[in-house]
């Protein structure tokens, strides 16, 4: 037999008679003895085993404790509204075509035409052109004829892809949160007055024609 075998096999026995005769010398069994108990059966228990969630880390975000770059909240949102690439570039291209170049007016252009897709008259409007429930598309209330002129002429395709604009921000900000700035459905450029209109920055467009309770869906 292996001679550390032997002196284990023989200072274990002599230890633990040891802390007995201690134990019940000085009367401590009542509280020694339930917490060796504990100790033993922590060396013993196995670690527990961690098991990994492979589920999407960002629907799974409920405290919004990860930092979401662009490109993940664009994600969410073109999921959250039913959008491809391509006519999210459209509405960005529109958006950002049609605002002034401030954080604030691009913010509420894409306000008015998500709230054109919560009205019950523009809902109607788009989707008699479209199809059934198109109207409750960004999209398509973006390409309705008559609508943006920016659209029709082809000069929104030259801000498409200005994704590092405070604009473009503006709009990632809005969809994502739906953090709603106004009620209007309408607006005209900024030298343009319209009577009850409103204005988000010095350049900015004139918001009107506020979404009535009874006509919100």
């Amino acid at each position: 037999m292996n001679k550390n075998s032997e002196n284990t096999g023989y200072v274990l026995p002599k230890w633990w008679g040891w802390m007995k005769y201690l134990i019940i010398k000085y009367n401590l069994k009542y509280l020694v003895l339930p917490l060796m108990y504990v100790i033993i059966a922590l060396m013993v228990v196995p670690n527990e085993i961690s098991i990994i969630n492979e589920n999407n880390y960002v629907s799974l975000d409920t405290f919004k404790t990860i930092a979401l770059t662009n490109i993940d909240k664009k994600d969410i949102i073109l999921e959250k509204y039913n959008l491809t690439n391509n006519e999210f570039n459209v509405i960005v291209g529109v958006v950002l075509a049609e605002a002034d170049d401030t954080y604030e007016d691009a913010y509420a252009v894409i306000n008015t035409i998500y709230n054109r897709t919560h009205s019950k008259n523009w809902i109607g409007f788009a989707s008699k052109r479209f199809g059934k429930d198109k109207g409750k598309s960004l999209y398509y209330q973006v390409i309705l004829p008559n609508q943006f002129t920016v659209y029709a002429s082809g000069s929104y395709k030259r801000k498409m892809h200005n994704t590092d604009s405070l604009g473009y921000q503006a709009i990632i900000d809005f969809l994502y949160t739906e953090k709603v700035m106004h009620n209007y459905l309408s607006f005209r450029a900024d030298y343009i007055k319209v009577a009850n209109s409103e204005s988000y920055s010095p350049k900015g467009n004139n918001y009107f024609g506020e979404i009535k309770e009874e006509n919100r869906i």
